[in-house]
């Protein structure tokens, strides 16, 4: 009997860790590829306007990496110094262009930024993301690096 209860409670555990990943762990995909992509910006734009450094960062792959050396540590420290110092950042993204290829995409954004309602400053971000476990995650993105002064 208590072989059969051993057995049991190994299937239910494996049925429980399936349906944990499927539903929990790894979120269904929804809507188009750009759609996803899509959210994921609006989602790393709220984020930044709200000081949420997890929010930011819950989008950044471990494989970040830029032209300018920045890797994904280096993006949350910057993130996180900018949080602390409680400006408020206020950003407007206009998404023009995605491109879609397989597991990869680009995507160019139009972005005007103003800090602390100052003079409001515009640039071109590109950004290259891979699809990681079914979510879309930024992996580089360049042009950005002009709104430095809202994280330090």
């Amino acid at each position: 009997m208590g072989r059969r209860a051993a057995v049991i409670a190994i299937i239910i555990t494996v049925i429980a860790g399936v349906w944990y990943y499927l539903t929990i762990y790894r979120p269904p995909r929804r809507g188009t590829d750009r759609q996803q992509i899509m959210r994921v910006i609006a989602s790393v734009e709220k984020a930044v306007e709200q000081n949420r450094v997890s929010g930011v960062m819950e989008h950044i792959s471990e494989e970040y990496q830029d032209s300018q050396g920045l890797n994904r540590r280096a993006i949350h420290r910057m993130v996180l110094a900018g949080a602390r110092q409680q400006r408020n950042i206020d950003l407007s993204v206009q998404v023009p262009e995605v491109e879609v290829t397989g597991d990869t995409a680009r995507f160019v954004a139009e972005v005007q930024m103003s800090v602390s309602g100052g003079e409001p400053e515009e640039f071109s971000v590109t950004g290259d993301l891979q699809r990681e476990s079914g979510r879309w995650m930024v992996v580089s993105a360049e042009g950005w690096q002009g709104a430095r002064s809202a994280y330090y």
